[in-house]
């Protein structure tokens, strides 16, 4: 989008929030400018999007507008355009990190999971992929190209753009380990390309989450080393189904909490607790006695905790597979940021939070 197309828009922007008075009247002005600049420019917009029907979790209140562009391109349009009419913004992907409250309002939302193209070049080595494809789905792609690498991320239900802020993982992988570069929008609709190195990925970690918020990954490339297809289709399988041990698949979710094991640090801080867990683990996994696999056997864990911390809740607001992953019984979103926070605050900061708590803007 050129500049004088910017400048059109936000002069349309001004003389509808002058007419519009007062604040509420201002900033329902810019939203119906923003829908009609995306439908002037064949980008998909919702208003008045419902979160509870939108989000990963089913928990939420209301977005005023979520826009959908499937392209970089209109990436950097709206961008551009959110910049020129200082509207709040917060980029998603498939959010199923995010923890959206109950009963608030939030301004814009710039969805990429329209954005989610794969494409294998096998001349180059290289698969391409948009930063809103899912992971899972660049894991399948490796795997039908018998590419290696990419295994860890089967289950994983974060898109690329979301996996490289904060350096996805599991298994001993992470997205840092055959990513080469990716294209990025800045908040003013500038784009550039950058090397991997500058993105300082890390632990669960990267530039994006420490200092270049509101920029957008929008299209990643990674480097394609070929493998041997049957091993890379067992190792996947095998992931898949350790997953299903410790994730819950029956209940809306945030997946994992913090990064790292809220028991470990929970036994830092009890030691009765310690030596039970410690007896649970020694004969359980170690000597393999009252072994028999169950998708909930550490309910006996989970109702220790629940004894020896206090916490007390009408609807359990975690998993029975593991006390690490939140789910949506229907007890809202208030008593999830307890749970939350009353396990931070038990863990005494031994463990980083990976889901993120979206207050309203």
């Amino acid at each position: 989008m050129t500049k004088q197309a910017f400048a059109t828009a936000a002069t349309a922007l001004a003389a509808n929030t002058a007419e519009a008075g007062d604040m509420p009247g201002i900033q329902m002005a810019a939203f119906e400018a923003l829908e009609r600049f995306c439908i002037q420019h064949g980008i998909e917009v919702q208003r008045s999007v419902d979160l509870a029907d939108f989000t990963y979790l089913r928990a939420g209140g209301t977005a005023h507008v979520v826009v959908f562009p499937n392209t970089p391109a209109q990436v950097a349009s709206v961008q551009g355009f959110l910049h020129q009419s200082n509207l709040q913004s917060k980029v998603i992907g498939n959010t199923s990190n995010l923890l959206f409250l109950d009963d608030e309002t939030y301004s814009v939302l710039l969805c990429t999971t329209k954005m989610n193209k794969i494409v294998y070049d096998a001349a180059n080595g290289v698969i391409a992929a948009d930063g809103g494809a899912m992971m899972p789905d660049l894991a399948r792609v490796a795997l039908w190209n018998a590419v290696a690498g990419f295994e860890g991320l089967e289950g994983i239900p974060g898109t690329i753009g979301g996996g490289i802020f904060m350096n996805a993982g599991a298994y001993g992988f992470e997205l840092k380990d055959p990513f080469l570069r990716a294209e990025m929008v800045h908040p003013d609709g500038t784009m550039r390309m950058y090397e991997a190195a500058e993105f300082k990925l890390s632990h669960r970690s990267s530039i994006l989450r420490k200092e270049s918020k509101g920029s957008i990954v929008v299209r990643a490339y990674f480097r394609a080393e070929k493998g041997d297809a049957e091993k890379i289709y067992r190792r996947m399988e095998l992931y898949h189904s350790k997953r299903h041990k410790y994730q819950d698949f029956f209940y809306p979710n945030l997946g994992s909490i913090y990064s790292g094991s809220p028991y470990r640090a929970l036994a830092h801080r009890d030691p009765v607790f310690r030596l039970l867990s410690a007896l649970y683990y020694f004969f359980r996994y170690e000597f393999k006695l009252f072994h028999r696999e169950a998708p909930i056997n550490r309910k006996w864990l989970n109702d220790l905790v629940l004894k020896r911390f206090d916490f007390k809740y009408d609807i359990q607001p975690f998993s029975d597979k593991t006390l690490n992953c939140l789910v949506n019984r229907g007890q809202g979103t208030a008593e999830m940021v307890r749970f939350i926070e009353q396990l931070g605050e038990l863990s005494d900061g031994r463990i980083p939070l990976e889901n993120e708590i979206v207050r309203p803007f």
